[in-house]
């Protein structure tokens, strides 16, 4: 518990930090939500790309890392580039280390709290860095901490520009149509992938199949699949 209370009080001292320092031409840009949409969806693939080449250089596994039953999609990198965007982006006045400093304390400590948010929910670890020195909880380490500041610097100073001039080029309906018609595809998909964990945790309990859906899911979804699919995947050794 009282890691978790720093580890928020971290997280929350950035977005302060960060609050303090949105002025003048250091405010976040303002973007349509097809924009804020393409950013999270491009960052979720270069997130789970960059992670597949990681693991495969250190293991030589080729190991899928998307969040998802479908696509290579990491919703955990997605999600932090949106909020890397959000409160990094204004702490460039203060330059490139303030930038890598807080990016590793930010994205530190949003790797502990998904870490922690998706064991409650789902009953499972879906990374564990406790063989690696510095851990917290193996939830999150010194060393990925590291990662995530050079990611924000590289996010905030070269990507982001990049990405954005890139969207400006999108004719305006069809970026909203193609966003829309992408976000749909991927609510499909989090959802698929959301009753999958559940019914597979409720097999883990010895609940047999009350419905067609549940029914359906246990023959697409079995045990044996969401392992091939989440290679990484373990239960904590609190688990019965």
């Amino acid at each position: 518990m009282m890691t978790t209370f720093l580890v928020l009080m971290a997280f929350f001292t950035v977005l302060v930090f960060s609050r303090v320092a949105a002025k003048g031409p250091f405010r976040v840009p303002r973007l349509g939500w097809q924009n804020w949409f393409f950013l999270f969806l491009s960052s979720s693939f270069l997130g789970c790309l960059f992670e597949m080449v990681f693991v495969w250089l250190g293991t030589g596994v080729l190991m899928s890392r998307s969040s998802l039953l479908y696509g290579a999609v990491s919703i955990v990198w997605g999600l932090g580039a949106v909020l890397m965007l959000l409160v990094l982006y204004p702490l460039r006045r203060y330059g490139g280390w303030a930038v890598f400093a807080s990016g590793a304390v930010l994205g530190g400590s949003f790797e502990y709290l998904a870490s922690l948010l998706l064991e409650r929910v789902y009953h499972r670890l879906f990374w564990d860095y406790s063989h690696i020195p510095f851990n917290l909880d193996g939830r999150t380490n010194l060393l990925y901490a590291a990662f995530w500041g050079l990611a924000g610097v590289a996010w905030g100073y070269w990507l982001v520009p990049r990405l954005l001039k890139r969207l400006e080029h999108l004719p305006p309906k069809g970026g909203r149509v193609a966003a829309t018609a992408l976000a749909l595809l991927l609510t499909m998909d989090m959802g698929l992938s959301a009753a999958a964990f559940l019914r597979m945790e409720e097999r883990s309990h010895g609940l047999a199949p009350s419905n067609r859906l549940e029914l359906a899911l246990d023959t697409w979804y079995d045990d044996g699949t969401m392992q091939r699919r989440y290679q990484n995947m373990t239960q904590p050794l609190s688990a019965p």
